[in-house]
């Protein structure tokens, strides 16, 4: 057995090592300030070793702003009073802080005080931490505890502000208080099964303030217990979410309008995710395709060019990679068959959204034109019809001229052609008759010739740069055969410094001509003085032709109607009144204007031709 003695070296040998070994910062100080004893806990956190310690007052080794309160717990030790949790930082040797926690307590025999420190750092930057946010948490949002039974035991200041009740009214009331009736009763049954058996609750919950208006709150409601697992209250956290509900209503309101809008107007929408190639659509958009929309489906690319017809895929394929490997935006008439095999015109249009300098979205509207594009088209069929029977009156007005016209040089020739055996012998006079025969056949075979090219069926969108001075020298050769039964006169003035250029159908352009000729003819027909005059100018841009007639204008109630389909100045049989209106179209087609000149003092129209 061992004795009294060997127990005592032992026991003094432990403490010794569990002196030196311990986690915990142990010293030994006196009561002027200085450390006495440290162990190498000491050393080790704040990187001085014993000597430097022991050199100097502890208070030089404490941050500035503790060293007051350290001297006053000091003097509390002295007093004989234990220190019990007191906290101050200190400095590292480094230049950092830690912050300690003190168990302190004098010893009356020898006057010395003998301290416990732990390194309270971690623990306090938490703390500090969780005192930040658990501040932040009772003021920017709603908290409120209650029993197990749910009556309210707290509540903080933003629940009052946002229900309108004060703490008074809340406090030991349930939260039936703000219900807004608006909740089925198995709403809250699945809440309160959920937090009832230790789970945490999440959702949107639908109440009401104390004036009756209605608020919305996004709510976590969980149990707390404490460290033995007893159960202490429930916690309710709610963050209020009116303005965004309501933005979101509004939105749908506005989507619901749109989306009835557009199914009005038979316009849809779309989007294209870029990298991805899923495709949004609205609702409209399915209706026009006639694809069945499924939950939690969306097209993708592929299969939204797959409804256009094959004549027209390539080119919404171009323009869709175009858009989103350049940013071209495009605007395109196509010709879709939808999901269902029927095919309709569509008018489509997209452009590219960025993030930064890349693009990352496609959007755009899709509109059926079906009805709108079927009545174009019959619209321009019965416009070329207008213009070949407008064609077909001019060719008529012209007839009896031309005959006429025609007689004369047969006549020539006829008769040329009699007297050659009696001038054979002569050789001037045979070379005069033979000339004269040349120039009547010239004749012939030019009129011939230019009612070929007038009265010439030309496509839609046979345009061709041509010579304006030629087209109206054309126009003014036909149109003079019937002017010269009458006696009236035709020139051209041409004012131009060079030839001015026009993009234009000939045929087109000259009918117009032959047209405004024609009626200026049959205005001035019985008149003494009978002339029709042509001008040229231009310009950088604009051609400008005038035709102007002796005539001395028109009537005022005839100025406004000038251009309407079927209205007519002439004489009953005498025309059809589409001639001005038909040549408006024309010109219209062509960018061109027509106006009547009202300040002239004679009759005149005047054209407007943009130059190419």
């Amino acid at each position: 057995m061992l004795s009294n003695t060997h127990v005592s070296d032992i026991s003094t040998e432990s403490l010794q090592k569990l002196y030196d070994l311990s986690m915990e910062l142990l010293c030994v100080a006196s009561t002027d300030g200085y450390f006495i004893h440290t162990n190498p806990a000491f050393s080790h956190l704040l990187g001085f070793s014993e000597e430097e310690l022991k050199s100097k007052p502890i208070i030089e080794f404490i941050h500035p702003d503790d060293v007051d309160k350290t001297i006053a717990e000091l003097g509390t030790l002295s007093e004989g009073h234990d220190t019990i949790g007191f906290e101050n930082r200190y400095i590292t040797k480094s230049g950092g802080l830690k912050c300690l926690q003190w168990w302190a307590r004098t010893d009356s025999d020898t006057g010395l005080i003998y301290a416990v420190a732990r390194d309270f750092t971690d623990y306090r930057h938490e703390r500090i931490l969780n005192t930040q946010l658990e501040n932040l948490l009772y003021k920017e949002t709603i908290v409120a505890t209650t029993d197990k039974a749910g009556v309210i035991t707290y509540a903080n200041d933003m629940f009052c502000e946002v229900s309108g009740y004060s703490r008074d009214e809340l406090i030991g009331n349930t939260h039936k208080i703000v219900n807004s009736g608006q909740h089925p009763d198995e709403f809250f049954v699945d809440l309160w099964g959920t937090i009832s058996q230790g789970r945490t609750w999440t959702g949107m919950i639908h109440n009401r303030r104390k004036n009756g208006e209605d608020y919305f709150v996004q709510s976590i409601i969980a149990p707390i217990f404490d460290y033995e697992g007893e159960f202490q209250h429930y916690l309710a956290v709610r963050f209020e979410v009116t303005r965004e509900i309501k933005a979101r209503r509004d939105l749908d309101k506005v989507l619901d309008i749109l989306n009835e809008t557009g199914s009005i107007a038979r316009v849809g929408g779309w989007e294209l995710e870029v990298a991805t190639g899923e495709l949004t659509w609205t609702d409209e958009t399915f209706r026009i395709l006639e694809v069945e929309k499924k939950d939690g489906q969306k097209p993708v690319l592929p299969e939204g060019l797959e409804l256009f017809v094959d004549e027209h895929k390539p080119v919404i394929e171009r323009a869709v990679e175009r858009a989103a490997t350049l940013g071209e935006p495009y605007s395109l008439e196509l010709r879709a068959r939808t999901a269902k095999g029927n095919e309709l015109w569509v008018y489509t249009n997209g452009k590219a959204n960025y993030e930064g300098d890349r693009i990352v979205t496609l959007s755009g509207t899709i509109q059926d034109i079906d009805a709108q594009k079927n009545a174009e088209m019959r619209y321009e069929e019965e416009r070329m019809n207008s213009i070949r029977n407008s064609k077909l009156a001019s060719l008529g007005e012209l007839a009896a001229g031309v005959a006429h016209e025609i007689n004369n040089p047969v006549a020539i020739i006829r008769g040329s052609a009699e007297l050659i055996p009696k001038v054979m012998s002569d050789a001037d006079k045979l070379d005069r008759k033979i000339e004269s025969i040349y120039k009547s056949c010239d004749r012939i075979a030019h009129i011939i010739t230019s009612l070929r090219k007038f009265s010439h069926s030309s496509g839609h969108n046979e345009k061709t740069l041509s010579p304006l001075p030629r087209i109206l020298r054309e126009a003014i050769s036909l149109a003079k055969i019937r002017a010269s039964r009458f006696g009236v006169e035709i020139d051209l003035d041409d004012r131009t410094q060079s030839v001015p250029t026009i993009e234009c159908n000939e045929v087109e352009i000259e009918q117009v001509a032959i047209n405004l000729i024609n009626n200026a003819v049959d205005a001035i027909k019985e008149k003494e003085d009978r002339w029709v005059r042509i001008e040229l100018t231009s310009d950088d841009e604009y051609a400008r032709v005038r035709f102007i007639d002796s005539g001395d204008g028109l009537p005022d109630d005839a100025k406004d109607k000038l251009f309407e389909p079927f209205y007519t100045t002439k004489q009953v049989g005498e025309g059809t009144g589409l001639g001005l209106s038909i040549s408006r179209g024309i010109l219209d087609e062509h960018a061109a204007s027509i106006k009547f000149l009202d300040s002239h003092p004679n009759t005149c129209f005047e054209i407007h031709f943009p130059l190419r």
